[in-house]
């Protein structure tokens, strides 16, 4: 069984790979970089690691971090034979890679999009020319124009607004800190200016109100999904828009088809989850494409659909061939919920205002056996543990 090798494992999605592929019996190597503290590499603490490694990241050095990662898959292609199969959970360390893939390439197998196609993703006003190109609905868009002041672009919006980076996975900055939700002029000059100083030319979108949906998927080398699950948040950590604290499985044949044709059209490979906000039955409309693991990832395994092992299968050319229209949605249950136990009481808290009865629906989900912790496993319980440690004594 082809051996693989996952990187970056100090995010909590990066454990959805290792507990699906681990449980199966294929041996993981888990690559940490030596800038992350040791109570901060998460995926060190399971069972199902058979290989701890410790390089430098990118951001430190992208030429030592590629020339270590080689010698890791050299390794493992001289003691078994075969080439492992690379995961990478996250956007910097893909561009890495995909910049050096000649050096890489020779030593694992992996599907990841190219560089052109990376940054039309990250990129939210290319994005919007790609969803332009499909016929996938788009918030309304504007930006400082040549010689125009942000005064006189304040002036001519209808608020709310959001201003959001352009290429906001470069930033280091949490999910919460990449965008602004503004409601006036005065507030909108203070906000872009700031925003236009830390990365230019920041995009401002007519603010969409209603919930939250993703769809993420995997796509093989053919550029055809091989793994497609939607969710709906039901509550997310800031609340302002951060990541999924409580969501549910669910499906839709009209987000399905907007994010499959986007993709199709981005010529993607590998991993993605396609975000977007509006009401099943009513107006959706794109808002980015994560091109990486997602926070809400760990639901699409609990829920039946196996969205790491579908990658694992197509990296080894074993998945099957598609046949007519896409037909995912009866291949995993329905209505399962997952819930952050820490970051979904704070979303609670925050929201107690104006809706006094959230802590009851908070103890509910936390008490129905129907609803699974995003991190809390009997089997393999020291990742979760260590997660809810590190949140208590590691804080910032």
């Amino acid at each position: 069984m082809r051996e693989v090798v996952i990187t970056d494992i100090q995010y909590r999605m990066t454990m959805t790979a290792i507990w699906s592929l681990g449980r199966k019996g294929i041996p993981i190597t888990a690559v940490a970089f030596e800038k992350t503290k040791p109570y901060e590499r998460l995926g060190f603490f399971s069972k199902y690691v058979t290989q701890q490694e410790i390089i430098p990241g990118p951001e430190q050095s992208k030429q030592a971090f590629i020339n270590q990662l080689a010698a890791i898959g050299s390794r493992i292609l001289e003691r078994t034979g075969e080439c492992p199969v690379l995961i990478v959970p996250r956007t910097q360390t893909h561009e890495c890679i995909v910049q050096y893939s000649e050096l890489i390439k020779p030593y694992f197998e992996y599907h990841l999009v190219c560089h052109e196609n990376l940054e039309r993703a990250n990129n939210t006003f290319l994005l919007s020319e790609v969803a332009g190109d499909v016929n996938v609905p788009f918030p309304e868009t504007t930006w400082l124009k040549e010689n125009e002041t942000i005064q006189s672009l304040a002036n001519r919006l209808t608020y709310p607004v959001v201003v959001k980076y352009r290429f906001a996975e470069r930033l280091t900055l949490k999910p919460e800190q990449r965008y602004r939700i503004i409601d006036n002029a005065n507030d909108f000059v203070a906000a872009y200016s700031n925003m236009h100083a830390i990365q230019s030319s920041p995009l401002v979108q007519r603010y969409v109100t209603g919930s939250g949906f993703g769809v993420s998927c995997v796509f093989d080398a053919s550029h055809e999904p091989t793994a497609i699950f939607c969710h709906k948040r039901l509550r997310e950590y800031p609340v302002s828009g951060g990541p999924s604290t409580l969501c549910e499985s669910i499906w839709d044949d009209r987000m399905v088809r907007y994010a499959v044709d986007l993709l199709k059209a981005l010529n993607w490979r590998g991993f993605a989850m396609v975000e977007f906000k509006g009401e099943i039955g009513g107006d959706v409309y794109l808002m980015e494409i994560n091109p990486r693991f997602w926070g809400s990832m760990m639901l699409s395994l609990q829920a039946g659909c196996d969205m790491p092992f579908a990658y694992y299968k197509s990296v080894q050319r074993l998945s099957t061939a598609h046949q007519g229209q896409i037909s995912f949605g009866n291949r995993y249950q329905l209505g399962v919920r997952m819930q952050f136990i820490l970051q979904d009481f704070l979303a609670t808290v925050c929201n107690i205002r104006k809706r006094p009865m959230g802590l009851l629906s908070y103890f509910s989900h936390l008490l129905s056996p129907s609803t699974k912790d995003g991190l809390l496993s009997f089997s393999d319980p020291r990742p979760g543990i260590k997660y809810i440690m590190n949140a208590f004594l590691h804080r910032q």
